[in-house]
């Protein structure tokens, strides 16, 4: 399997042969190539849209009106990187005047959201074997999806109006839904990897001045930022106490931080298990992207997480991964793992925190520190807290701003 150098130069090369075409296809290519059989996955995934696109939508309830713009909530997820993202705009609409309505993906059941607002389903009027290609590439599959999944959106939002609130702005579904020219705002749902670039919807919503700067490195104009970090960070919890467990965060299924990732997080959790001994509670905290295989010598567990939810604090090991500033927020001790792999520099720059360590050694090291060194422990606890003020804006009103300026145009 050949795979791409950097993310940057597989976009790119898409964008080269296709034209922005390549652009609304560039992440299920990339993440396709990274796993078994991608041209098979590429033909799957055609058929699968297919099928869950032509189902008859059951009718929105209660029908969304038509005498005011509508705020749709374009949801292809249902975690915290989807709809939760999603519900946190809630307040901001409805003070905006606007009539909130979900565009929610065939795949996700109607118990997901409220039952106060319309949901709408894409769907596909006529047949969708009218949009299979000539040819038998991925690209090709990708590209016929990309024509299947616009004709379903335009479908569902015909005869509305509005404005499009999205957790991304690059999956195939969030793709066709910028393709309908409606004003469009992506709301932060995570530590900015490579494939959040270039940002493509017309504003985007981001936590705070790390997130800000994230963004302008990687070539968004600022002009097109606004703050707010929608609540996230209210109810932080601070940390004193020394750590009484600690645990690994797992991305085995992130294919965007290379190959060498999983390797090296099996490496570091062996080393712990190795040199804790049965002094230190240890545990890997799975995402659910991994379907709950646990690839480590050590106790796991999927969201939500027991050991962050307990009120004991644990040292929780991340690499790159948003997970690193919610177990802060839940009051625990979090230090970047540092494996030395290249690219997303935007995301590190916000999910990194300022304790580091490069092995198991020195993060058992750390652990023992936190334990025996009060004033080491104080000052690292303070520190922890100005990078989460950093991360976090105080504004409160930044999408309420904007969703007023972009109806009144």
């Amino acid at each position: 399997m050949v795979r791409p150098a950097s993310f940057a130069a597989f976009r790119d090369e898409l964008v080269r042969r296709h034209g922005i075409a390549g652009d609304d296809i560039r992440h299920e290519l990339f993440f396709q190539r990274y796993r078994t059989a991608p041209l098979a996955r590429a033909w799957a995934a055609l058929a699968r849209d297919a099928w869950l696109l032509r189902r008859p939508p059951v009718p929105a309830q209660p029908a969304p009106p038509r005498n005011r713009p509508w705020a749709v909530l374009v949801a292809t997820l249902a975690g915290g990187n989807g709809w939760g993202t999603l519900a946190r705009a809630l307040p901001s609409v409805t003070a905006a005047g606007l009539q909130p309505v979900v565009l929610a993906h065939p795949r996700l059941d109607q118990a997901v959201f409220p039952p106060s607002v319309p949901v709408l389903r894409p769907f596909l009027m006529g047949w969708p074997l009218l949009a299979l290609p000539s040819a038998a590439g991925a690209e090709a599959a990708a590209l016929a999806r990309r024509r299947m999944w616009r004709r379903a959106v335009a479908a569902a939002l015909d005869g509305g109006r509005g404005v499009l609130l999205l957790h991304n702005d690059f999956d195939p579904m969030s793709g066709a839904t910028l393709a309908q020219g409606w004003p469009s705002i992506c709301l932060q749902h995570g530590a900015p990897t490579d494939e959040f670039f270039p940002a493509r919807a017309d504003f985007q919503v981001v936590w705070g001045d790390s997130s800000a700067q994230a963004q302008a490195s990687a070539g968004t104009d600022p002009a097109r930022l606004v703050l707010d970090p929608l609540g996230r960070g209210d109810r932080a919890v601070a940390v004193a106490e020394p750590p009484k467990a600690l645990a690994l965060v797992s991305q085995t299924h992130a294919a965007i931080f290379g190959p060498d990732l999983k390797p090296a997080l099996r490496r570091v959790a062996a080393e712990l298990a190795r040199l804790s001994g049965t002094e230190v509670p240890l545990a890997a905290l799975l995402h659910p992207a991994e379907g709950g295989r646990n690839p480590y010598a050590l106790a796991a567990s999927l969201p939500p997480h027991p050991w962050l939810e307990h009120q004991r604090p644990a040292l929780v090991l991340a690499f790159c991964s948003t997970m690193a500033v919610d177990a802060a927020l839940a009051g625990h001790w979090v230090a970047c793992l540092d494996l030395g792999l290249p690219g997303n520099a935007g995301a590190h720059a916000v999910a990194d925190p300022p304790l580091r360590v490069d092995s198991a050694a020195a993060a058992v090291a750390l652990y023992r520190r936190l334990h025996a060194d009060p004033g080491f422990r104080a000052q690292a606890g303070a520190c922890q807290q100005r990078w989460l003020d950093a991360t976090f804006s105080a504004e409160r009103e930044g999408l309420l701003g904007l969703l007023r300026k972009v109806t009144l145009r």
